[in-house]
């Protein structure tokens, strides 16, 4: 994964709100501005999200979803730490990276896409063995069960990027 994946559109749009904080194994480090999901139902830690993720509905990954980190986390690949997360708040703006730029490189191609539900891709696989590897990009297929929305945007303001928004049911307090 790499530093910053999703940013913050318009950080004024936070009110205040802040990160909790969660437990993180030893293993795969959470960079901040990387999605963030439970190890499993029920865990006690989190994890750098999957790929294809967060869905909603009847997945067996729903309510998983935690939120984006906001710090780097503290764990090694022999100690365990914590790491600051800012929860699934669907009212604010991300931005991503699209997974192929050419579905995304003109207005009408956007505009096409804004209110689709898509999913999260990441570029290489989650392992506790590896060190943090690949990033984090936005998918152009639509299913009822995908949980990010594409936002409206102006693709000259941010050239090469995506504005997202996370739908409140993958939230794993929903």
């Amino acid at each position: 994964m790499a530093l910053g994946d999703l940013t913050i559109l318009e950080p004024n749009n936070m009110g205040g709100r802040g990160g909790r904080l969660y437990n993180v194994a030893a293993g795969t480090a959470i960079l901040a501005g990387e999605p963030v999901q439970n190890r499993a139902v029920g865990a006690v830690v989190v994890q750098p999200s999957l790929t294809s993720t967060p869905v909603v509905g009847t997945s067996g990954v729903e309510g998983l979803f935690v939120g984006v980190a906001t710090t780097n986390s503290t764990n090694t690949l022999t100690a365990a730490g914590t790491v600051n997360v800012l929860p699934i708040q669907s009212d604010i703006t991300y931005l991503i990276s699209p997974a192929t730029a050419a579905s995304w490189d003109t207005q009408a191609e956007y505009d096409a896409l804004v209110g689709k539900r898509v999913l999260l891709q990441n570029s290489a696989t989650i392992g506790t063995s590896q060190l943090n590897a690949g990033t984090y990009s936005v998918l152009a297929s639509d299913s009822a069960a995908n949980g990010v929305v594409i936002q409206a945007m102006d693709i000259t303001d941010n050239p090469g990027k995506v504005a997202i928004a996370f739908r409140t049911r993958t939230s794993n307090l929903s």
